[in-house]
Formats: structure tokens, C-alpha cells, sequence
């Protein structure tokens, strides 16, 4: 049996892997409304406000302990999310956030290379059958490999960048301050590739040029606000709570949720390997959690 912490614990990170997942999953039909940056533009419009609202009804402290770092932090999560959303433009939500879902891989061996940190032997097989997941569910096509084949992993990539800044640099700083760092970070992105794409328009989610916002996006892109403001402090309070260890795993049912709020909402099946590929990223992030915390509670060195 859990403790009853960390019981809520995961009861919260689940919630908020089920919300972003819905809420990801109306990303292509904005897609049919706006361009990526629009998007993001309006999207950061509607969350800023929620969230210092938020933090003033409760009382959180949102002024930033170390604004460099903060900074450099938000950059390497952005970048991570604005490619996780411009591959939702052309990829299911489940292929997606399998490369979005392959960061705590990407931590491990970026831990390795820059904090010369060991991850041991249990460790380095998560990642190995980790990565094998994310392929198993990505299904690129090696004959044909394109730059969006690749765009999900180097999501994970630049969010797993973030998430080790996080522990490394910005342990100080409160959750909504972090929240803000990210969203007005995207937000000034998207305002500067707007210009750009206005003046040097295309045809696509990614270079789409401003249009006169419809009733639809602006509901959309709202209901994409809210749905992010409430997982991010579902996940924030998660994480308070409860064991990091142990939510590291259950955040991986963003997967499960995402391929059946697909299936539930558009009627679009995921297939067994790509089930397989689920399950066998489940187990690495189960492996990766037990090799972490022996990692923790190892002995020091004299």
C-alpha cells in the first residue's frame, strides 16, 4: 500500500496526464483555425492571467529567486514544447508524446555527459528499451526519414534539458514562477514568429501567418488555457507532496490517456505495436525509478 500522500500524489499526476492529453488532442483541430504561433500567442495571453490569479488567491510566491537562470531554464522547456506542439499539427498525440515522454531518458544520459552523474546498470537499460519504446510507438519510417520523423524526440530532448536545469538551478523557485517562466517564454516566441511568418508567409501549422481570430479559436485556444493552467498545478502539488521517484512513472500514463481520448474523440485506433511500445516505455520509466531511488539511498562515498 501506498502512504496516503503519496496515494493523493498520484491521483493528482494522473488527473493532470488525463486533462493534457484531452486537451492536446484539439490541437489539430486549432490547427484548421490558426498557425502554431498565433496559437501560442493567445494561448500565453489567456494562462498569465489565470495563473497570477491563481497565485494571488493563494498566496504563492511567483517573484524569481534567480532570473538568469530562469530564464535559461524556460529557453530549454519552450523549445522542448514548441516542438511537441508543432509536431501535434501533423502527428497523433500518442507519437508525439512519445518523443515529449522520452525526456527522463534524455535527463539520464544528459546527466551522465554534463553532471557526471552514474545512472548504474539498471539505469542504462531503462534508457536503452526507453528509446526502443518511443520507436515502437513512433513508427518512423527509416527508408523515409523526414525532419518531423524526428521532431518528437528532440521535444524530449530540450524538455529533458529543462527538467534537469529544474533540479540542478531552480529548486528555489515556486512552481507558479516556473509555470509563468515557461508561458511567457513561448508567448514572446510565438509573438516574434508571427511577425516573421506574417511577412514570409507557407502553408503550414508551423509558418501559418496571422488571421482574424474566429469565435471557435478563441474558445479553443481558451479552453487550451485553462486545461493547462489546472495540470500544471495539479502536477506542481503532485510533486509537493509526493515522491518524485514514483510520479515519474505514473506521468507516462499521459500515453494511455492520449491514444484513448484519440480513440474516444476522433475514432483513431492505436495498433498493437504501437500498445507494445506504451507498455515497454511503462517499464522503462518503472526501472528508471527503482534505479534512481537505489541510486538515492546508496551509501556515500568516504
Amino acid at each position: 500500500m501506498l502512504p496516503d500522500k503519496t496515494l493523493m500524489a498520484v491521483g493528482l499526476a494522473v488527473a493532470a496526464s488525463a486533462i493534457l492529453s484531452f486537451i492536446d488532442n484539439f490541437v489539430g483541430v486549432v490547427s484548421q483555425e490558426a498557425g502554431l504561433w498565433q496559437f501560442q500567442v493567445f494561448r500565453t495571453l489567456f494562462a498569465i492571467p489565470l495563473m497570477l490569479i491563481a497565485a494571488r488567491v493563494s498566496r504563492r510566491v511567483i517573484r524569481p529567486v534567480n532570473v538568469p537562470r530562469l530564464v535559461v531554464r524556460s529557453l530549454a522547456v519552450s523549445v522542448g514544447l514548441l516542438i511537441y506542439f508543432a509536431s501535434l499539427g501533423a502527428l497523433p498525440v500518442s507519437q508525439a508524446g512519445a518523443g515529449l515522454f522520452s525526456a527522463p531518458l534524455w535527463v539520464a544520459l544528459l546527466s551522465v555527459i554534463l553532471f557526471r552523474q552514474k545512472i548504474g546498470g539498471m539505469g542504462a537499460f531503462a534508457v536503452v528499451i526507453g528509446f526502443a519504446g518511443a520507436l515502437m510507438l513512433l513508427q518512423p519510417d527509416f527508408g523515409n526519414l523526414t525532419t518531423l520523423s524526428l521532431m518528437p524526440l528532440a521535444a524530449g530532448l530540450f524538455y529533458g534539458l529543462g527538467m534537469m536545469l529544474t533540479r540542478h538551478w531552480c529548486r528555489e523557485e515556486s512552481a507558479i514562477a516556473l509555470a509563468i517562466g515557461i508561458f511567457a517564454t513561448i508567448g514572446a516566441a510565438g509573438l516574434v514568429m508571427l511577425i516573421v511568418v506574417t511577412f514570409w508567409p507557407g502553408d503550414t501549422f508551423i509558418t501559418a501567418p496571422w488571421s482574424p481570430p474566429s469565435a471557435r479559436f478563441l474558445w479553443l485556444t481558451l479552453f487550451q488555457a485553462v486545461g493547462a493552467v489546472v495540470a500544471v498545478t495539479l502536477i506542481a502539488q503532485a510533486y509537493r507532496i509526493g515522491n518524485p521517484a514514483v510520479l515519474a512513472v505514473f506521468e507516462y500514463t499521459f500515453l494511455i490517456f492520449a491514444s484513448l481520448w484519440a480513440f474516444v474523440l476522433w475514432g483513431t485506433a492505436t495498433n498493437p505495436l504501437a500498445w507494445a511500445g506504451i507498455a515497454v516505455i511503462l517499464t522503462s520509466g518503472i526501472l528508471m525509478a527503482i534505479s534512481q531511488k537505489e541510486n538515492t539511498n546508496a551509501p556515500a562515498a568516504v
